[in-house]
């Protein structure tokens, strides 16, 4: 009879240590089944990267290949421009020499003088039309350092005598602000003028009905600003990026390049420009390296 008390104690024993070992052997298990649920979770996260990247790859890739598709297009379109542009603008030179000679025929007959000068604007604006044309298509090498020194008080008012004649018909006031010190900067007076002819043109019919045209020109330390701005409508602040691509313009009859060609030859002087359009008017800052 006292074996089986022993045996009983002895099968509990063995009962209890194979509940430890299943117990064990189930926290291992568990513990295994966490481990594994966690590489699982690395895994989907390092696969759903690794798609992200292979999309972002792939978007990039149709990006690169729409753009050489528009600078492929660009490129012919800009060799057509060059080509029409050359065999206009010698017969535009010959309209625009003998519509000079016309006006100072007709000083004494002011009816047939006002026709005339409609005539020899719609001509000085074939002409702008022309010069951005070839500025747009021709490649600029970049300014070197000390290359060249630009009288930039000079070019201004040589830009500003160019557009005289619509800031008389429009009725504009042109304040001018000049710093104290030269204002002289490195570069070529041949990229800068065109800039400067570009902005005043804009600043002008910015202001069909009149207004007020600033040109400041700053020297500082290492640079000289060039200011033009006028009082115009303004530019919304969804537009200030755009307006410097190519063939963008709010104008109805305006072609969207006299602002690329500003920034393209403003970076051929090794500068910059800024646009600026606070509650009246808009601002455009040309920085250049001061020499």
């Amino acid at each position: 009879m006292a074996a089986e008390p022993a045996a009983e104690a002895n099968g509990i024993a063995t009962l209890a240590r194979a509940f430890a070992t299943f117990t064990a052997s189930t926290r291992r298990l568990e513990q295994e089944y966490a481990a594994l649920r966690r590489r699982v979770g690395e895994l989907t996260s390092e696969l759903e990267e690794k798609n992200r990247l292979l999309a972002a790859s792939l978007e990039r890739e149709r990006a690169l290949e729409a753009a050489a598709l528009r600078q492929s297009r660009l490129a012919a379109m800009g060799e057509m421009a060059a080509m029409l542009a050359h065999e206009v603008r010698n017969p535009l030179g010959a309209m625009e020499l003998f519509t000079g000679l016309l006006l100072d025929d007709l000083r004494s007959q002011p009816e047939q003088l006002r026709l005339a000068r409609q005539v020899a604007a719609g001509i000085a604006d074939l002409d702008h039309l022309v010069t951005n044309l070839l500025e747009f298509t021709r490649t600029r090498a970049a300014a070197e350092a000390g290359g060249g020194r630009i009288d930039c008080a000079a070019v201004a008012d040589e830009a500003l005598r160019y557009v005289q004649h619509l800031i008389e018909v429009h009725g504009i006031e042109v304040v001018r602000t000049d710093t104290a010190a030269p204002a002289i900067a490195r570069g070529d007076a041949a990229l800068l003028r065109p800039a400067l002819l570009n902005l005043l043109r804009n600043a002008v019919q910015a202001m069909p009905a009149g207004g007020r045209l600033g040109v400041a020109i700053a020297r500082g330390a290492a640079d000289v600003t060039i200011t033009i701005a006028d009082s115009g409508p303004g530019i919304p602040p969804a537009q200030r990026e755009a307006i410097f691509a190519p063939f963008f313009t709010t104008r109805v009859k305006g072609t969207g390049l006299g602002l690329t060609v500003v920034r393209e030859l403003v970076a051929a002087l090794g500068g910059a420009i800024e646009v600026e359009s606070p509650a009246v008017g808009a601002a455009f800052t040309v920085r250049l390296p001061a020499a």
